[in-house]
């Protein structure tokens, strides 16, 4: 029993040392806040489409993107989560802080999204500990633990995968990138927008209009976002 005891004290001593060693990020530049957002929101969609498949055996497009495979809530956490962070080093700190900031994100973009856009893709009202149905105290130690590894673990590797790209080749596909994700906002923001009038009868005899309710009808944003609550 005594040698339980001490060998436990010896591993909560260790894991007290590892939390608190600092740690520090290789190099980056705003080229690498693209790659960032496409890499995290990429592994958000993947992660949440698995979890559906698995947990529920259906298959749901959870990229919440209109042309991209590119989870906007993931990639968005992920480059706030990056920069906010820049000044902690240590990993109680990235759980701390990361908690705080987690829920505040989700919490603002489900403002957001409900009172801008007209809309609503997660609604956590009937959960344990939810604040505002909007975010949870379980999901914001989440948060934290999720901070704490892509601090410490997924986003220092890679950044160096990433910057073994050509300095050249690395800045324009990056460039394409954010290209790429600016023509996909500038399609999602007016589809969500027009799919949360037309649920309250909203509707515009204009081109434009008639040309986003034609290309994204109700059956095609009910199955790019299952989950959002219109009307």
């Amino acid at each position: 029993m005594k040698d339980l005891i001490q060998t436990m004290n010896q591993r909560t001593h260790a894991c007290a040392q590892w939390l608190d060693k600092p740690r520090t990020m290789p190099r980056w530049d705003a080229y690498d806040i693209v790659y960032l957002f496409a890499i995290a929101g990429t592994v958000g969609t993947v992660y949440e489409e698995v979890l559906i498949a698995l947990t529920h055996g259906v298959f749901e497009n959870r990229s919440g993107s209109i042309i991209t495979t590119v989870n906007w809530v993931y990639g968005m956490g992920a480059v706030i989560m990056f920069l906010a962070l820049q000044r902690a080093n240590r990993p109680w700190q990235y759980i701390a802080y990361g908690a705080l900031l987690g829920g505040a994100v989700e919490f603002t973009l489900s403002l957001i999204q409900q009172y801008l856009l007209g809309t609503r893709s997660w609604d956590y009202s009937g959960k344990l500990l939810n604040i505002g149905g909007r975010t949870t105290i379980p999901y914001m130690l989440v948060w934290g633990l999720l901070c704490m590894a892509c601090m410490c673990w997924l986003f220092p590797p890679a950044l160096r995968l990433v910057h073994r790209i050509p300095e050249h080749a690395r800045h324009t596909i990056a460039v394409v990138l954010a290209v790429i994700m600016l023509i996909d906002l500038s399609l999602m923001v007016p589809a969500i927008v027009r799919y949360g009038q037309r649920a309250h009868g909203v509707y515009f005899d204009n081109p434009y209009c008639r040309w986003v309710d034609r290309v994204f009808d109700d059956a095609f944003m009910r199955s790019r976002y299952p989950n959002m609550q219109v009307g």
